[in-house]
């Protein structure tokens, strides 16, 4: 099969920018995955399989937390890029993304070069974390809730989004963000005005997925995070030491990946061998 279709793909890209960034990277960002949800991580794709939210929850201990404590946007950026460590963001010329397809004015523009192992990107544009309170997190452990469940404690939403999984090339990629300003104005068009904004590309050999809308309704990224029990080590005897369960970030459920989304298998010598 071909591996863009494989599961191991998506598997890959999330691998690679999460080891770039401690978040986990939403393969599909149309599909929507909002904060307050849990579910758990499919360990072959590894996407994220929603199994509920806890402000839609008909637990009625859950429905009087969620009521004290709502969901908290933080403020818009500008933009947020993720890159691989074999994926290089280059400094761009006073030409990339102007006057490209059409594009004359560009909100967001990047180049990278890859090598032959498997490189990723993500940019967003205009994101905004939405997130649960940590009031909220603080109070379901004390109450005992929630224990088992993988849940979504942040996403970041944005109005448009490139990500990118390199070909094991050398590939140089372009991309741009931008608008047209017509330099002939059609009736009912303001002079100035721009029109379709878009994502430009060049040079790409891999899979490049891309999306624009008016309002915020992609989420290419989120963190999740399990109740954890913490170990206390038997020699110590620091009565100050943190004790008893704890909301921690869930790690990924899958060993090295080789570049092509598959668990590396780590042989052993059996010492006899070497008799």
């Amino acid at each position: 099969m071909n591996f863009w279709f494989k599961k191991e793909a998506s598997r890959k890209f999330i691998d690679l920018i999460r080891r770039a960034s401690s978040w986990w990277a939403n393969w599909n960002p149309s599909i929507q995955i909002t904060a307050g949800d849990y579910g758990e991580i499919e360990t072959t794709s590894g996407q994220f399989v929603k199994e509920g939210n806890i402000y839609t929850s008909s637990d009625q201990s859950i429905v009087d937390l969620t009521a004290q404590f709502q969901l908290v946007s933080e403020p818009v950026l500008d933009k947020y890029i993720i890159s691989s460590s074999s994926a290089k963001q280059c400094e761009l010329g006073a030409d990339i993304g102007v006057n490209v397809a059409g594009v004359t004015n560009a909100y967001l523009k990047g180049q990278w070069q890859f090598n032959q192992s498997r490189g990723a990107f993500l940019i967003m544009h205009m994101p905004r974390i939405t997130r649960v309170p940590d009031e909220f997190l603080a109070e379901s452990l004390a109450r005992g809730l929630l224990k088992g469940k993988t849940l979504v404690t942040h996403v970041y939403s944005c109005p448009a989004y490139a990500l990118y999984l390199s070909n094991k090339t050398n590939e140089t990629v372009k991309i741009t963000l931008g608008a047209d300003i017509p330099s002939i104005v059609a009736p009912g068009v303001s002079p100035g005005a721009e029109i379709g904004t878009k994502w430009v590309d060049d040079g790409t050999a891999g899979l490049l997925q891309k999306g624009y809308n008016d309002e915020a309704v992609f989420v290419p990224l989120y963190s999740i995070r399990k109740i954890r029990k913490r170990g206390i080590r038997r020699e110590s005897f620091d009565e100050k030491a943190p004790r008893g369960d704890f909301w921690a970030n869930v790690e990924v459920p899958w060993g090295f990946l080789d570049d092509d989304g598959e668990e590396e298998v780590i042989e052993y010598m059996d010492d006899s061998d070497s008799d």
